[in-house]
């Protein structure tokens, strides 16, 4: 007898925070280049043991938002998990992650951080 197990996009994703890995997962498909934090869903050290929240959010998600991501700071090694919002230009990337005290945005074609200048 063969079971076929499917594993949801949710679980997914609980998985990677629970694993502390960066990800970026595209909540509609209008994903622009540069992605921007936009609302906290986490912040802290160990998503497995603090993220108390975590079925609400993940179970629930919100597609008015671009992506759900997660990011460590390599500098606090804090772990974030975001919904974003997503833009063409850098600039305006930039410019909503200052009103945001956003610590870096990130460009989905180079794959890479850019850390906005205090």
């Amino acid at each position: 007898m063969s079971h076929s197990h499917k594993i949801t996009i949710n679980q997914v994703l609980i998985n990677k925070i629970n694993a502390k890995q960066d990800f970026s997962y595209s909540l509609n498909n209008d994903t622009k280049r540069y992605i921007v934090g936009d609302k906290n869903l986490f912040s802290g050290k160990n998503p497995s043991i603090q993220y108390d929240l975590i079925y609400n959010d993940i179970l629930e998600l919100d597609n008015s938002y671009s992506t759900i991501g997660g990011w460590t700071d390599p500098k606090t090694s804090i772990y974030y998990v975001d919904y974003s919002l997503s833009f063409d230009s850098v600039f305006d990337a930039l410019e909503v992650a200052r009103e945001n005290k956003e610590i870096a945005i990130y460009d989905t074609l180079e794959n890479k951080a850019i850390t906005l200048i205090k």
